[in-house]
């Protein structure tokens, strides 16, 4: 019985055997494919450095050579190119799969120019410094020259002199040879009177209060030494919000942009003006102390309008792309003017100071941008680029500062040898106009390197 069992046994094993090979394999796991997922936007940061021609900032001062009366400035002003830098930072982001996207972006700019003269006066008879503003009240001189010869000399000179003024505590100052220098002050501010007879013979007044200042010098103002520096300050900065549309790549590999959307911007100068009057006299040295003006003018110009452009995009090897634009913007433009000037008058201890400050009322007007940039970009990592570019713009509306009209002083005697009336006097009530916002346009220029990535 047993070989029949294990002949049974064997049989049923094959059987089991036969039935579990001859059943259909398990399936494999499905494979998962994950779709790389598409960058939800662009962000873009760059740098580099700018260059900006803006107008001119006013002239310093008032000389006038050999007695004539055609007035000359002291110090021509700024009239070269801002050099700085500029940042920007950018982001896009797509709306649907068919190039639309909005786009927000906003850069910030700043520059600097500075310029200084020093002169020492030898045949000019006349000389003016002023602040922004003027004070209330009066400075009359009055020289008479014996020798009869318009410039001082290192010789005898004998002559008289007069100098009075009403303001600022009223200061007043004659001579027949010697030097004679008064001062006086008050709440509203300070008075200088200076004379001298012989050696060379002039007559000068200053006149600072929290109105303005001025100081006026008339005779053989030889040796006289005036300084002036000046320095410009300016930013430049904007945001624009867009929605742009791009088209596909041809097979050239060429793809078109337009965007447009609203757009701001501001630009602002601070311009820092240091002007020093020494008075000096070879016969009778150290007896004048030193005027000073310190003026710092601060005007500001907002932009508000919109901006419409066109890109073209051209690739040019793998991972690389040349980039060309062209912008128009159009602006609401409201510009503001203040100013502070502090005048000083100094000799050894002896100090006086005046502060006097002069805000204009806002000027409106209309202002529009042309630009044209270029730019080169190259893959550097997935989803990251580096970027070069180039770029310009034209700004059709930039304000600056203009002294305008009489600053009320009258030159009676450009011979020097008038005794009997004012030889020069100052009286602010012949001044017409003042200082006012005037406009003209700018160009800026710049070189950028940065970065782009996609997220």
């Amino acid at each position: 019985m047993r070989p029949k069992t294990l002949v049974l046994g064997l049989n049923a094993a094959l059987l089991l055997s036969t039935a579990v090979i001859a059943a259909d394999p398990p399936a494999p796991a499905p494979l998962v494919i994950e779709d790389e997922a598409e960058p939800l936007f662009k962000l873009s940061i760059e740098g580099g450095v700018s260059a900006f021609n803006i107008p001119d900032t006013d002239t310093v001062g008032i000389t006038n050579i050999g007695g004539g009366n055609a007035d000359q400035p002291l110090f021509e002003g700024l009239d070269d190119t801002l050099y700085g830098g500029t940042i920007s930072l950018g982001m896009s982001a797509p709306l649907n799969a068919d190039g639309l996207s909005v786009n927000v972006s906003g850069f910030g700019s700043f520059a600097t120019r500075s310029g200084s003269e020093s002169v020492t006066l030898s045949d000019e008879r006349l000389l003016v410094v002023r602040a922004p503003s003027l004070p209330t009240g009066v400075i009359n001189l009055d020289t008479w020259d014996l020798d009869g010869q318009p410039v001082g000399t290192a010789v005898g000179d004998l002559g008289d002199a007069h100098a009075n003024v009403v303001g600022g505590g009223d200061a007043a100052a004659s001579t027949l040879i010697l030097p004679a220098d008064f001062w006086a002050s008050n709440a509203d501010g300070f008075s200088n009177a200076g004379v001298v007879g012989d050696g060379q013979t002039f007559a000068f007044g200053a006149l600072a209060t929290d109105e303005g200042a001025i100081f006026v010098g008339y005779g053989e103002l030889l040796g006289w030494g005036v300084s002036t520096d000046v320095k410009q300050d300016m930013a430049y900065a904007g945001g624009d919000v867009t929605l742009s549309q791009r088209s596909a790549s041809d097979d050239s590999g060429v793809a078109f942009t337009a965007y447009g959307g609203p757009s701001f911007r501001y630009l602002g100068t601070e311009t820092t003006t240091n002007t020093k009057v020494s008075p000096v006299q070879h016969a009778f040295p150290g007896n004048f102390g030193t005027f000073e003006l310190n003026t710092v003018e601060n005007i500001d110009t907002y932009y508000a309008g919109a901006v419409v452009g066109a890109n073209v995009d051209i690739d040019l090897w793998q991972g690389s792309q040349l980039s060309l634009g062209l912008g128009a913007g159009a602006y609401y433009a409201s510009s503001n003017y203040a100013s502070e000037t502090e005048a000083s008058m100094y000799r050894g201890l002896s100090r006086s100071e005046s502060t006097s400050s002069l805000e204009l009322d806002p000027v409106d007007g209309f202002a529009y941008t042309l630009k044209g940039d270029a730019k080169f970009s190259a893959d550097i990592a997935e989803n990251m680029q580096i970027n070069f570019g180039l770029g310009t713009e034209y700004l059709s509306r930039v304000a600056t500062s203009r002294v305008v009209g009489s600053n009320g002083v009258s030159n009676h005697d450009v011979n020097g040898d008038d005794i009997d009336a004012d030889d020069v006097d100052y009286n602010s009530g012949n001044v017409t106009g003042g200082t006012v916002l005037s406009f003209g346009d700018a160009w800026s220029y710049k070189a950028t390197v940065g970065l782009t990535g996609q997220f």
